[in-house]
């Protein structure tokens, strides 16, 4: 066994030293946020000094080595900083001011650890995006952006939809089918056994494909259709109403604003029916799901978001501009559940982390650490909605900023239902396509090269939009 893990290892070495030659910076960080997410630590981990070592720390850690080694040859410049770097600083600098300055809380009263969710839930994004944004972005490498995350939410829906049909023997990696690890066994859950990440990786991938649909041909764009469909049921197997609501949200907004106007009363009328039809025919199946999770949570869990809101606004009252500490909501949240106030009830939440990202910043970091949150997300929102309708730029570019809206969208619905920054992945991801807009953003020219590959179907009409 020793013999074979040893010339596995050299084999990897030395394709790292010809990636590190010719390789692009791009596609490497799609392997580390698509490879990241599927081998997390119960897949692999070795334990060597006082740090674990996991597939994703291996591999971001690589490309760090990577984006230094070619700066320092010259190969690549670093772009200067733009308004939403500048508050994505000063965020990451006040929550590790607020992180240093909260005592630690007990062993018992923390499902994760606040050290590890300022690193890798921040400033391990915070790295990606870096890393993107200054590497050479050119269109071929923003296809294998769009074909590996399709072909990464091809792989999530059907995983999910074996586990929910029971097929383990089609199920990898198998720790998914252990029901003693993680939450939400008997759902659509993948690699982070959470059924909310998988759907909001199935969200993004969704769109990944749809923006790829317009660079194939007939057979390509029959494959991506099929794909988009098996992600759309993987989703509905997560049975997790937030992300059905920020594909649906999603689908709302981006087809309207993407194609030209005169489509739209019929994506309207689309919209509409398909409503009406979910109204009528499954809306008391949405509202009222029969599903059971591994820590029984799930049945009043519409009714819990009540007592989360309760529960943030009397710890807001009582520590307003800067919070009770980062990464302390799930200890210091107990006094307040005695509150007799109201007729809501509050001891269910007794057990559970924060479901609401903005939320939990507030009660832990303050109106502070919320502002500047919302400000980053705001110019990822202005960045993005300006390289969407730059008509002076390539079209591909164009649809990348579409493709970041999307993305911002998914992760913000999302965002209101669950505690995102608890499960890092999900930052991995909005970060590797929000570093794309801002490297993009911040080109003041558009190579020759790119226009010769813009595809006709793509030209949008700018006085239609």
């Amino acid at each position: 066994m020793e013999i074979v893990i040893a010339i596995f290892a050299v084999a990897a070495v030395a394709w790292a030293f010809v990636y590190a030659r010719h390789g692009s910076l791009l596609v490497g960080c799609t392997l580390f946020v698509t490879l990241g997410y599927i081998f997390t630590r119960d897949f692999w981990q070795a334990h060597i000094g006082p740090v674990p070592l996991t597939v994703d720390r291996l591999l971001l850690s690589a490309l760090v080595v990577l984006f230094f080694w070619r700066w320092r040859r010259g190969l690549l410049s670093v772009r200067s900083l733009s308004v939403p770097d500048c508050l994505g600083g000063m965020l990451l600098i006040y929550l590790a001011i607020r992180w240093a300055f909260t005592s630690a809380p007990p062993l018992a009263a923390t499902s994760v650890s606040p050290s590890w969710r300022l690193i890798a839930s921040f400033f391990m994004p915070a790295m990606l995006y870096w890393i993107v944004s200054n590497s050479e972005l050119n269109y071929r490498q923003w296809k294998w952006l769009l074909a590996g995350l399709s072909m990464l939410g091809v792989y999530l829906a059907f995983t999910g939809i074996a586990e929910v049909k029971g097929q383990w023997w089609a199920v990898f990696p198998q720790f998914i089918s252990n029901p003693s690890l993680g939450a939400h066994f008997g759902r659509a859950r993948g690699p982070a056994l959470m059924s909310a990440s998988l759907g909001v990786y199935l969200s993004i991938c969704f769109w990944a494909a749809w923006f790829l649909w317009a660079e194939r041909g007939r057979w390509g764009r029959l494959l991506l259709v099929g794909a988009m469909l098996l992600m759309c049921g993987a989703l509905y197997y997560t049975y997790t109403r937030s992300c059905w609501l920020g594909l649906a949200v999603g689908l709302a907004i981006i087809p309207f604003v993407h194609f030209p106007k005169q489509w739209r009363p019929w994506l309207f009328t689309g919209l509409a029916v398909s409503v009406c039809f979910a109204g009528i025919f499954v809306g008391d199946k949405i509202i009222n799901m029969g599903r059971q999770d591994s820590n029984g949570s799930a049945s009043h869990s519409v009714f819990q978001r009540e007592s989360f809101a309760i529960v943030s606004l009397r710890m807001f009252e009582n520590a307003p501009m800067f919070g009770h500490g980062f990464g302390r909501f799930y200890d210091k949240k107990m006094p307040y559940l005695n509150d007799r106030s109201q007729q809501i009830e509050l001891e269910s939440i007794r057990a559970l982390d924060h479901h609401n990202t903005f939320l939990s910043i507030l009660t832990e970091t303050g109106l502070i650490g919320l502002v500047l949150l919302l400000a980053v997300l705001g110019a990822w929102v202005k960045m993005a909605w300006k390289l969407a309708h730059d008509t002076a730029r390539p079209t591909w570019m164009r649809a990348h900023g579409m493709f970041h809206l999307a993305t911002l969208i998914c992760y913000m619905v999302n965002a209101m239902f669950h505690d995102l920054t608890l499960s890092p992945s999900e930052q991995w991801l909005l970060c590797l396509v929000t570093g794309v807009t801002a490297g993009l953003t911040s080109m003041t020219y558009v190579p020759k090269r790119c226009l010769e590959h813009i595809p006709i179907n793509w030209q949008l009409n700018a006085a239609t939009n």
